[in-house]
């Protein structure tokens, strides 16, 4: 065989402007079989080695810094002979947000690559104006729900991919092609490629904003939260909708005294295919008490998502679907409880929560807690099954009451990722694992939201704590509707993620928060996910330091 040749000058092309960390290299070669390239950006090396099926091709070059000119070398390999291209390309990133209030604030406190799993972290970002949602002017709303992004950070905490968005986004998952899917708030969910490109789209048909142009249809009113795709390849989500219900409680404090007509917003977890087709739903309506309420059912969450004037009665924020057995998890904040749900049947299984005001019918359902150092979850969120079946999820551990309950200060809430695992023929559940164990573990306060994957090649777990409040403050309100004190959203709030070695709590693998340092923005990360490579597997392209693959560059 011959040397491989290049038949034209290579080239780099910017990414579009809303992925601008991507680059496309364009070859015209011959006689080649592989493709290697090797990237040096201030102090990051990284290789890329490429297969070759087309002479005349373009290929994706992906983990550029956001700042600082890249050196490029490209070598074509055959398994004769190799070929450099004798000049070095240059590529400088363009497009990146450089507006304190666009570009989120990074900083790693520590990192222990050797130990943590995977290689980049990809997150959902979000940013807020502070203040109470009724107190928002329409500059405000625009700012905190007219933006988003989708970043990845190695395991330095340096941001290497970024997809800017027009929307708040929400939940983020890797499907099995290695494209990522996520839902905004908007009701809008998106399969989103390494390049940027969105590959498809789907929309809630009922939603207020109309249709999405090149979206597929759901049948439903809302598409909120977590999405999840299942083994069939078909996609769980949550969508409210909503009833009137009469003499609902118009009280968290008072809940059997005072009272009122009112409408109220439920959840339904639907199945939908990749058609926008819904093949399977659960209505929450039709198996709970809707007279069972929570804390924050009165605040105004639904009023600027398509239901003005609503009540919050479950909130659902995370669902998940269990191969083992065909059933499907689901996590209601404001019920305090994750559900199991045969999907055959539609029977809730059992019920993962504090056992207070239950209907007689659902009282078998409850899980009874055994062993040392159990907590019930409160305000939870995002659960998720490992493949010994345990349940992990982000515990804001917020109230530990029940309405009518007196309510723990916020001060001294106990936020936590936390894993269960759930005996079924004894109806008991245990906690297996906590991020914290008593008080002086608890990280952070964390208001709502958050993440916590278990990662079980490594033995350890990363934790994403989205709305911490500042620490030390006894003053931090928790009804939207009392003037009296400050409420939540009107102290600043950042988000802090954490991985730890499941074996030792105190061992710290890595350590990151996203936070304005003058306190004028905050700062969420919805949820995250930890990945091996930032191109799809089914590639077979590697993506390594240099020195690891050994490149003569």
């Amino acid at each position: 065989m011959n040397s491989p040749e290049f038949c034209d000058t290579p080239k780099l092309e910017h990414g579009p402007a809303d992925a601008p960390l991507t680059a496309k290299l364009h070859l015209a070669v011959s006689n080649t079989t592989e493709v290697r390239v090797r990237i040096s950006q201030g102090d990051a090396v990284w290789t890329i080695s490429f297969p070759v099926s087309d002479p005349v091709a373009e290929y994706m070059i992906l983990g550029f810094l956001p700042d600082g000119e890249a050196e490029v070398t490209v070598q074509l390999h055959n398994s004769c002979d190799r070929t450099i291209w004798p000049e070095k390309l240059h590529h400088s990133v363009q497009d990146v947000p450089t507006s304190p209030l666009e570009m989120p604030p990074l900083q790693t406190h520590a990192t222990n690559p050797d130990k943590m799993a995977g290689n980049f972290t990809f997150m959902t970002i979000r940013r807020r104006a502070t203040g109470r949602i009724p107190d928002m002017t329409q500059a405000q709303r625009r700012f905190t729900t007219q933006w988003g992004m989708i970043i990845a950070v190695d395991h330095n905490g340096r941001m290497r991919w970024m997809r800017k968005l027009g929307k708040r986004v929400a939940g983020i998952e890797k499907l099995h092609n290695g494209n990522l899917f996520v839902h905004d708030t908007e009701s809008c969910s998106r399969e989103i490629d390494m390049a940027g490109e969105t590959v498809r789209a789907w929309y809630a048909q009922q939603r207020p904003q109309g249709p999405v142009e090149g979206a597929a249809a759901v049948d439903v009113r809302s598409l909120h939260h977590q999405p999840h795709q299942m083994p069939n390849g078909n996609f769980l989500a949550l969508s409210g909708h909503s009833r009137n219900i009469r003499n609902w409680p118009a009280s968290v404090h008072e809940p059997e005294k005072v009272t009122e007509d009112r409408e109220i917003v439920g959840d339904m977890v639907v199945e939908f295919s990749p058609s926008g087709d819904v093949v399977w739903q659960w209505d929450s309506f039709d198996h709970l008490d809707p007279y069972r309420i929570g804390y924050d059912a009165l605040d105004a969450y639904w009023h600027v998502r398509g239901f003005p004037g609503a009540a919050d009665w479950t909130h659902g924020n995370g669902v998940t679907y269990d191969p083992h057995d065909d059933s499907v998890l689901v996590s209601l904040r404001l019920q305090d409880c994750v559900l199991k749900i045969d999907r055959k049947s539609g029977d809730i299984a059992w019920i993962l929560g504090d056992h207070a005001n239950w209907l007689p019918s659902l009282q078998k359902k409850l899980l009874t807690p055994v062993g040392d150092d159990f907590r019930w979850p409160w305000h939870m969120h995002n659960p998720r099954i490992t493949s010994e079946g345990t349940i992990v999820l982000f515990d804001n551990g917020i109230y530990g009451a029940r309405p009518g309950q007196e309510r723990i200060p916020f001060h001294k809430s106990f936020s936590r990722g936390v894993e269960y695992r759930v005996d079924e023929t004894a109806m008991t559940v245990e906690q297996v694992w906590s991020s914290a164990l008593t008080d002086n573990d608890v990280k952070e306060r964390t208001w709502a939201m958050g993440d916590a994957h278990r990662l079980e090649e490594s033995d350890t777990a990363l934790v994403v704590h989205s709305i911490c409040m500042p620490h030390g403050r006894d003053d931090i309100g928790m009804d939207e509707d009392d003037r009296t004190l400050r409420y939540v959203a009107e102290f600043p709030s950042y988000a802090r993620l954490l991985e730890y070695s499941r074996s030792d709590i105190e061992d710290i693998l890595f350590d990151m928060t996203v936070r304005d340092e003058n306190e004028l923005v905050q700062w969420e990360v919805f949820s995250a996910v930890r990945v091996d490579d930032l191109y799809p597997e089914h590639t077979n392209i590697q993506m390594a330091d240099g020195d690891q693959l050994g490149l003569d560059l």
